[in-house]
């Protein structure tokens, strides 16, 4: 039954992109409202009264969501990229979870769902490293 499925795998390198493509055009455009001042300020006051965090983590936040998010576009040093994510957003997870009672999916509270699913996605990254048409196999990384 094991061998059933032997014959994709020489496609794991395509499946690597596309994972981290649509993953990271999702989070540079969830960054890039954050790399503008008013976007920035926003962002600010919500970790800090929202997550009741350093109102800094807003400034490294739009920096891992959209340079992190084109790194991953063009799949250069994407194991890197990922383990910075999996870190975000179990971070993001954990707070939600913690300081905001937040549930795993519902509604009327803060909920952690997409911030699991984008963990667990970027976890494979991790695993599976930048794959086909990326920088990283053109510098044999």
């Amino acid at each position: 039954m094991t061998n059933l499925l032997e014959p994709l795998l020489a496609y794991t390198p395509y499946l690597a992109l596309a994972i981290r493509v649509p993953f990271g055009v999702s989070l540079m455009i969830h960054g890039y409202p954050k790399t503008k001042n008013q976007g920035l300020a926003g962002a600010r006051g919500f970790t800090e009264k929202m997550m009741r965090v350093p109102p800094a983590t807003a400034n490294i936040a739009a920096i891992l969501e959209f340079v992190g998010g084109l790194f991953l576009i063009l799949g250069f040093i994407v194991p890197v990229a990922a383990l910075f994510y999996v870190v975000f957003f179990g971070s993001i997870s954990i707070v939600k979870k913690t300081r905001m009672g937040g549930v795993y999916t519902g509604q009327g509270r803060p909920t952690y769902e997409i911030d699991i699913m984008y963990l667990l996605i970027a976890v494979v990254l991790l695993v599976l490293g930048a794959g086909a048409f990326s920088v990283d196999s053109l510098l044999g990384l």
